[in-house]
């Protein structure tokens, strides 16, 4: 059971400072359900290769916003297009799905749980949950994939701004 506090979820849309607020308030629930090493939420125009990176809870190594071409790629496929949830469960995987795979295991990430935003049918962006090999299982992609729902709002509010 996931626990919200819809509380600080409508004071977070709510605040003027969109969508920033937002995202932060999504991430604590996020943080909170899988206490990830690297996390990051990707906007995505439909159709497009490249991703916006938006959010980020290391922005040192991963700043925001910043462009990542992850349209073409197998991950890009399977999450974006086919709007499929992704669990590269270790370092073959994640070597397989992400450019920049030595990145991100310098921060000590060698699996990933992915799962695309959807909204009106179309993917508008996506999550990445990452952490060491073992932390998480494809069970987890069930709560990833629910949590998604959560972000709809501020992506779309990031295009109005």
């Amino acid at each position: 059971m996931i626990n919200i506090d819809l509380g600080q979820l409508a004071a977070g849309y709510g605040a003027t400072n969109q969508p920033q607020s937002s995202f932060d308030c999504v991430a604590d629930i996020f943080i909170k359900r899988f206490d990830p090493r690297l996390m990051t939420f990707f906007a995505w125009g439909q159709g497009d290769d490249l991703c916006e990176r938006v959010w980020s809870n290391n922005p040192e190594k991963y700043p925001v916003p910043f462009g990542k071409k992850m349209g073409p790629t197998k991950w890009g496929q399977t999450v974006l297009r086919e709007q499929t949830p992704w669990f590269g469960k270790d370092e073959a995987a994640m070597e397989d799905a992400f450019p920049d795979h030595k990145l991100i295991k310098s921060v000590g990430c060698s699996s990933c749980l992915s799962a695309p935003v959807v909204a009106n049918g179309q993917s508008v962006g996506a999550v990445s949950i990452l952490h060491a090999q073992g932390t998480y299982t494809a069970s987890d992609l069930h709560d990833v994939t629910q949590l998604t729902a959560l972000l709809v709002a501020p992506l779309l509010l990031r295009k109005l701004g």
